[in-house]
């Protein structure tokens, strides 16, 4: 029935064509249609216009209801979101640009402008933060920190560290401590919060607090081989001092108390150099000129060094006689020492063996000329009354830019003693 429907619909379709073609508008046609019980009679040029007008409506509707189609206004509203999201983004990445480049007042300005944005992230904040701190605005950069702790709490320990770093680079050491030490109760193994501790701690020269940290710097490797070795020894050195410093009222009971730790040192503090130097110095303030060559002496036993056989000459230790047969011993082993016949020299005139230390002078001279060797010929010469000798020896010492040199006894012209 449908199909006849159809094929009955074109036909007339057809139909009306030819009529209209033919015949219209002289004759406006006629038509009957008869479906069942229904009937259905109009001019040609009537059912014209109203298939003209259904198929207008029909358009027209559906138009309408292509433009109130929902999905289509939330595709739209998605796009609009989308578009404001590209224009938060271009503030946010252009001020990250800036700041990369190094133009912190660009940058500051435009990540404050990402800020108002619904989809702002705690980089805005960190990074404005940093770019108001180049610019030595420290207001700013405290309050956007404070701002962006409220706003991102999950992020609150990367905050805080910032605000330590940039409080310790800008010289506030009691602050970034502080900060730090609250971080430290809830991120104890963090390893650029322990990393930054140890540097606070290095600068407020707190040694005894590092010394407690170091056990978790280790666990953590936070420092590399060379670096631990450096913090445990300045730690060993400050010790050795904090103990001089609670003595020294006493002599007797820090040269005690500094001995027995010199004991307990591990063996390669007592041939280092810096540390050797260091605890001589305590020593010497103590007057234990004694306990001092003897550090001296063992450590150079172990390691030779130039620096401690040039102290062991230099300074003047009470004991020179000893020290004369002392230096004298290691001279068979290194007669070739210019900084051994140097120190061996000035013994020498501790001793008041005039000629002696002339000869040592010399050699150390021979060996390899030094403005402190010229500059000590030199003066004993002018003493010995050896004037122009003198003075050529000092021209060379004044024109090899010599250091001051130590104060030593010298002789009497035309009493030399060999």
């Amino acid at each position: 029935m449908i199909r006849l429907f159809i094929f009955s619909l074109l036909a007339i379709v057809i139909a009306l064509w030819v009529t209209l073609y033919l015949g219209f508008p002289s004759d406006p046609g006629y038509l009957l249609i008869a479906f069942g019980n229904y009937t259905f009679e109009t001019s040609l040029f009537a059912l014209l216009i109203a298939v003209i007008v259904l198929y207008a409506a029909a358009r027209l509707l559906v138009a309408l209801f292509g433009w109130i189609n929902p999905m289509r206004w939330l595709a739209a509203g998605k796009q609009l979101s989308a578009q404001r999201k590209a224009r938060s983004r271009s503030n946010s990445v252009e001020g990250l640009l800036f700041f990369a480049r190094g133009n912190w007042q660009s940058s500051l300005n435009l990540l404050k402008k990402g800020m108002n944005e619904k989809d702002a992230t705690v980089v805005n904040y960190l990074a404005a933060a940093y770019a108001a701190y180049q610019m030595n605005d420290r207001e700013t950069w405290v309050q956007l920190l404070e701002t962006a702790e409220q706003k991102y709490p999950t992020a609150h320990s990367t905050i805080n560290y910032l605000k330590a770093r940039l409080h310790f680079h800008g010289g506030q050491l009691e602050q970034s401590l502080a900060v730090l030490e609250e971080l430290k109760k809830h991120a104890l193994n963090d390893r650029a919060l322990l990393g930054l501790l140890k540097e606070v701690y290095v600068e407020l020269d707190d040694w005894e607090h590092l010394e407690e940290l170091l056990p978790v710097l280790e666990k953590n490797k936070i420092l590399g081989t060379d670096d631990l070795e450096r913090v445990k020894k300045r730690i060993f050195m400050e010790q050795i001092y904090k103990l001089f410093n609670d003595t020294k009222e006493s002599p007797e009971k820090a040269m005690e108390a500094l001995a027995k730790k010199w004991k307990k040192a591990p063996s390669h503090y007592l041939e280092d150099e810096k540390v050797v130097i260091h605890y001589v110095d305590l020593l010497l303030q103590l007057n234990k000129g004694q306990e001092a060559t003897a550090a001296i002496e063992s450590s150079l036993s172990r390691h030779w060094s130039a620096r401690l056989i040039t102290l062991y000459g230099e300074k003047d230790f009470n004991n020179s006689p000893k020290q004369l047969l002392v230096a004298e011993g290691w001279l068979k082993t290194k007669p070739a020492d210019a900084d051994l016949l140097l120190a061996l020299g000035r013994i020498s005139m501790r001793n008041q063996l005039w000629g002696k230390a002339r000869e040592y002078y010399e050699a150390s001279i021979k060996i390899a000329p030094s403005a402190e060797a010229y500059g000590e010929l030199g003066r004993l010469l002018k003493h010995l009354g050896e004037v122009a000798a003198g003075e050529s020896c000092l021209q060379n010492y004044g024109d090899m830019l010599g250091s001051n040199l130590p104060e030593l006894p010298m002789p009497v012209p035309e009493q030399v003693t060999h």
